[in-house]
C-alpha cells in the first residue's frame, strides 16, 4: 500500500483561506496607525500620586458604602453588633443521645479496664 503525500484540493483550500483570512484581518487593522485629528491636545500629566489617591479613595469609599449598607439593618432596630451575641444558645451534640449528656452517662459501661485511651474496646 502506497501513502500518497500530495496535498488534496481540500487541504489546498483550507490553506489558501487561512493565507486569505489573515490577510484580510491584517488590513482591518491599519486605521489604528491613522494620525490624531488636528486639534487633538495631550492630557495634562497629573503624576501617579494623583491617580492612586483617586483609585484608593474610589476603593475605600466602596468599601464604606458596603460596611453601612450590612449594618445600617441591626442599627435602624437598634441591635448589638457584637457577633458573639448570635451565639448564646444551648450547645448541640449531633449524633449523641437523644435523652442529653445524662442519658450517655448513664448507658456507660461500668468495667472502664479493659477500654482503651481513646474508648476502644479491646
Amino acid at each position: 500500500m502506497t501513502i500518497d503525500n500530495e496535498p488534496t484540493v481540500a487541504r489546498r483550500l483550507s490553506r489558501v483561506a487561512a493565507i486569505s483570512a489573515g490577510l484580510v484581518l491584517g488590513s482591518l487593522a491599519a486605521p489604528a496607525f491613522a494620525s490624531p485629528p488636528a486639534n487633538w491636545q495631550d492630557p495634562p500629566d497629573d503624576g501617579f500620586l494623583h491617580y492612586a489617591l483617586i483609585i484608593g479613595g474610589i476603593a475605600l469609599a466602596a468599601i464604606a458604602v458596603i460596611t453601612l449598607l450590612v449594618y445600617l439593618p441591626s442599627m435602624i432596630r437598634g441591635q448589638s453588633s457584637d457577633g458573639t451575641a448570635a451565639f448564646q444558645d444551648n450547645p448541640e451534640w449531633f449524633g449523641g443521645p437523644r435523652r442529653g449528656l445524662d442519658a450517655a452517662l448513664e448507658s456507660a459501661p461500668e468495667d472502664r479496664s479493659r477500654q482503651g485511651g481513646a474508648s476502644a474496646r479491646w
